[in-house]
């Protein structure tokens, strides 16, 4: 498998309403979705954080608040990999409209972590 970075990353607190703002406020972040319990602020390379009010996590949990997502070339093998490697695939793969895919997993430890895919930009050289 092929990791090329961290693409995601989750904060999950009983203060929703002021680590929001903080976000917003204090590093200047916009917010590209918002909903109650939730924000989604996006990320320089195409990552994201998200904020998660402590009542709107999965079932599974994010690891008592923090957790945080792979960017991979091909989800479906990535998956596949982890699956023999012993890890607990969580959920099916998420596709998204945009071309962007997601799914969570529990690695070793127990901590849970996301594989994210997204579509290869080409850059033009100028």
């Amino acid at each position: 498998m092929e990791m090329q970075g961290i693409a995601w990353n989750a904060i999950v607190t009983a203060e929703f309403d002021k680590t929001v703002a903080f976000f917003k406020d204090v590093f200047g972040l916009p917010a590209t979705v918002e909903h109650p319990g939730f924000a989604q602020f996006p990320q320089a390379g195409g990552g994201v954080l998200e904020v998660f009010a402590d009542r709107n996590t999965p079932p599974y949990g994010f690891n008592g608040g923090v957790a945080f997502g792979f960017r991979v070339d091909d989800i479906e093998a990535a998956s596949a990999e982890l699956a023999a490697a012993g890890a607990e695939l969580l959920g099916e793969i998420n596709r998204l409209g945009n071309g962007k895919a997601y799914r969570f997993f529990r690695g070793p430890g127990g901590h849970v972590y996301g594989l994210d895919e997204a579509p290869r930009t080409v850059h033009a050289m100028r």
